[in-house]
């Protein structure tokens, strides 16, 4: 290793980028193949205008002809052709300074009499005459007369470009429609990766499931069975894993029930003051100990029992048991324990939760024990009851809050917020969070002084 440091690639959104360039290529191709339809539209459009000019000239030519042989208005289109080729070919040429009458098919099919500066051809052509471009049409009759028609060239390019436009329309049309196809058919071939998605998301730690095949593209299923593949597997390290702390834990009550039997026999004996003061780092710590077992086997509990009971429990009284068991440990930091709302809201203490009752107590108990853990002396708790149907309760404190990046960590299992000088096992939210999956609660942190920052507010509700 070099020590030079590799910036993680940017995700990306495979829609997205199939549609970028799915439209960069349509677009590409619609404008290559827009141009070559435009240009030979362009051309096209202007050939049937010199078509035009040169089938009204051959009408006037039938006309002039039939003055003195009417049979040129009825004679076959070959024989015409005959008899005016013998003539085209002797008089293949206008001279210059010819005067002729060109007969324009603009401005209602006024004539202009045109007086050439240059020998010209039959057929057709471009000139300019008065300071405006013209395609004009010439022939020469057998009687020596000339026919011209014309049109300005200006006119011409317009019709022409206006023919031009109208044949690409379509393609633009189709173009859009192609492009609304591609579309639609991405979202629909994406939506079963999105439903495999939301099938991922909403898969928890604690109940993982197989993912289903149906309605998923074969193209898929590799992956599909990879994920159940592992998802299997970590159900069984978890059950493993499940299985070793339950198992340690219930090995260690034993010699701790036991150790802690022979400390309190110790203490009822007479002792020096030296050996009591230390006797007594020695019974925190197997307390510590006996904590953390108890707690671990709390949390495997919650976590094999993912099924919610069908108990109820009355929520007064479970909250006058708890009460009971952190009264001590608040009194000794005189921190005030103060009840809200349960008069106005369950005046006779009967409001029922569908929790059971050694849940909610676990849940209430290691609430409550954290808030006098952290509050410092001479603090406030608060237990307010917001609603009973569904069950909602908020305890606040007026201890250090939790920061709003360490919210939602503070529920794995061991995590500690750093900077804290209060021992813990780092297992009570675990706990109080495992069984508020299991019976449909959601908890809540927040600040209980938002403005100054301070105090932590922890919020209970029913689904």
């Amino acid at each position: 290793m070099d020590g030079r440091q590799v910036k993680p690639l940017k995700p990306y959104s495979l829609v997205r980028r199939l549609l970028t360039w799915g439209c960069l290529l349509t677009c590409v191709l619609s404008i290559a193949t827009a141009g070559i339809v435009f240009a030979i539209a362009y051309d096209e459009a202007r050939d049937q205008q010199d078509d035009l000019l040169e089938e009204v000239a051959w009408m006037l030519a039938r006309l002039e002809l039939s003055s003195y042989n009417p049979q040129a208005l009825w004679m076959g289109e070959n024989d015409f052709e005959r008899w005016f080729e013998h003539e085209q070919r002797s008089n293949a040429i206008t001279p210059a300074g010819t005067t002729v009458l060109l007969r324009t098919l603009h401005d209602e099919g006024q004539t202009l009499r045109v007086v050439f500066d240059s020998d010209l051809h039959n057929g057709s052509q471009s000139l300019s005459i008065d300071g405006k471009d013209f395609r004009i049409f010439l022939m020469t009759l057998s009687n020596g007369k000339h026919i011209a028609v014309g049109q300005e060239i200006e006119e011409v390019e317009e019709m022409a470009l206006a023919g031009a436009l109208s044949a690409i329309v379509p393609l633009l049309v189709f173009v859009v429609i192609l492009f609304i196809v591609l579309v639609s058919l991405l979202w629909l071939a994406m939506k079963p990766v999105q439903s495999l998605e939301a099938e991922l998301k909403a898969i928890k730690p604690d109940a993982l499931k197989p993912l289903s095949q149906e309605g998923l593209p074969r193209e898929l299923y590799p992956m599909v069975e990879s994920v159940n593949q592992l998802m299997s597997r970590i159900q069984e390290y978890q059950k493993r894993e499940s299985r070793f702390t339950a198992d340690a834990a219930h090995e260690l009550r034993t010699p701790l029930a036991s150790l802690s039997l022979q400390l309190e026999r110790l203490e009822k004996t007479p002792l020096s003051p030296q050996a009591r003061e230390q006797l007594q780092p020695l019974r925190q710590s197997v307390d510590r100990a006996v904590r953390l077992v108890n707690q671990l086997l709390s949390l495997k509990r919650a976590q094999n029992n993912p099924a919610p009971s069908k108990a109820e429990c009355n929520l007064s009284q479970v909250l006058a048991n708890v009460f009971e068991q952190i009264w001590p440990e608040a009194e000794k930091k005189n921190i005030e324990l103060e009840v809200i709302d349960f008069e106005r809201l369950n005046p006779d203490g009967t409001a029922t939760v569908p929790i059971a009752e050694d849940e909610l107590f676990a849940i209430l108990r290691n609430l409550l024990e954290n808030a006098v853990r952290y509050t410092p002396p001479n603090g406030q708790i608060k237990v307010r009851l917001d609603n009973t149907a569904p069950f909602e309760v908020t305890i606040s404190d007026t201890g250090p809050s939790i920061d709003p990046k360490d919210r939602e960590r503070v529920f794995d299992p061991f995590y500690r917020v750093l900077g804290t000088t209060v021992t813990g096992t780092g297992l009570g939210l675990a706990i109080v969070k495992s069984l508020c999956e299991k019976n449909r609660l959601t908890i809540r942190l927040d600040w209980t002084d938002a403005e100054k920052a301070q105090g932590l507010s922890v919020n209970l509700k029913a689904h």
